[in-house]
């Protein structure tokens, strides 16, 4: 059977007496790994690609299968753990000369196994189990058991000083702490809840209620407009953002909405321009706490501004020209390498 979803991807199901095996094609992936998800169930997954945007990198095999089992049980499934703490939502680093991720294993990981709150359970790659370690109930991080010269720094402060696969590790773990020590108590009725999964579910202790809470990701669209008639593009310039920068409108998708109309009720709202022509580029990870953001290309049908409801501070079309040279000066354009937002911009500058 042959299932496809337009434009990239191609799934391709095989069915056998005792293995399922589950290939995507898609585009931008170089080589195919093979990674179990189940017992008698297998996936062709994809171990290297080619990367556009920082933390989209997180190579692991997620393991759902293996949520529910301890260490023990792991245990004759790899050979190697590896803990990464977070503290407050801060991952730790390496303290003097160009920041380093800190992952502790072997002894240096008794303390962590022994005192954190929660230990979630991240996945495997090749023989390594990866878990994130939460000791956010310390008040004072120095107090606990590290490897010295360490300290925990906020990762979007790091930006590309960390290669992208281990700035994806750091943020999942981040994440999935985050979610966890913000849902300790049972949105419906109050009542506290438990980890259940290795961190990947929570479980309200009422009987009466019982409900399970999932991680959630909450998707914002971020979109690059261009002038109806002119080689421009539509940024702008929100009042978060420091010094002069200029970036593409961005928003979250609220309930009962498409991804498409969310495109142009935002760009409506924040610059006051009509848009046609909305199609999907490709998205990034944004676990800042818990989003993804997924980017568009729009046309504009009208081209008068009016920054309605203030979230941006001005609005312009820039010709590319303009925006060369905004990207020559500093922080007058969202970091390169960084960003699905300059991703989107440079893709533009290179049409012509």
């Amino acid at each position: 059977m042959i299932f496809q979803t337009y434009p990239l991807i191609k799934i391709a199901i095989t069915l056998s007496c005792d293995i399922h095996r589950i290939c995507f094609g898609l585009i931008g992936f170089s080589s195919l790994r093979l990674f179990r998800i189940a017992p008698g169930l297998e996936t062709c997954m994809f171990s290297a690609m080619f990367q556009r945007f920082y933390f989209d990198h997180v190579i692991m095999e997620r393991a759902a299968y293996l949520r529910r089992q301890g260490v023990e049980t792991l245990s004759s499934e790899v050979q190697n753990f590896v803990y990464i703490p977070t503290w407050q939502d801060k991952n730790l680093i390496r303290e003097g000369g160009e920041p380093a991720a800190v992952f502790v294993r072997g002894d240096d990981a008794r303390w962590l196994k022994e005192n954190s709150t929660l230990m979630t359970f991240l996945g495997i790659e090749g023989s390594t189990a990866y878990y994130g370690a939460d000791i956010s109930h310390l008040e004072d991080p120095g107090l606990a058991d590290l490897p010295d010269g360490t300290l925990f720094e906020d990762l979007r402060r790091l930006a590309t000083a960390i290669d992208n696969k281990t700035a994806g590790y750091l943020a999942y773990a981040r994440a999935l702490a985050h979610w966890n020590r913000n849902q300790l108590y049972c949105g419906s009725c109050g009542a506290v809840t438990e980890s259940r999964k290795s961190g990947h579910e929570r479980l309200c202790t009422n009987d009466i209620c019982g409900r399970s809470h999932f991680p959630r990701t909450d998707p914002a669209v971020i979109m690059l407009v261009t002038h109806p008639n002119e080689e421009k593009c539509l940024l702008g310039h929100n009042k978060r953002f420091e010094g002069l920068r200029f970036s593409t409108v961005a928003g979250f998708v609220e309930p009962g909405e498409s991804l498409e109309h969310a495109v142009a009720r935002e760009v409506k709202e924040e610059t006051g321009v009509d848009i046609t022509d909305i199609t999907y580029q490709a998205s990034q990870p944004w676990p800042f706490p818990a989003s993804i953001m997924l980017g568009f290309r729009a046309k504009g049908t009208t081209t008068v501004i009016n920054c309605i409801d203030e979230e941006l501070v001005e609005a312009r079309w820039f010709t590319r020209d303009e925006v060369r040279e905004m990207g020559g000066a500093r922080d007058m354009l969202p970091p390169a390498q960084f960003s699905i937002s300059r991703w989107l911009i440079d893709a533009w500058l290179d049409e012509v």
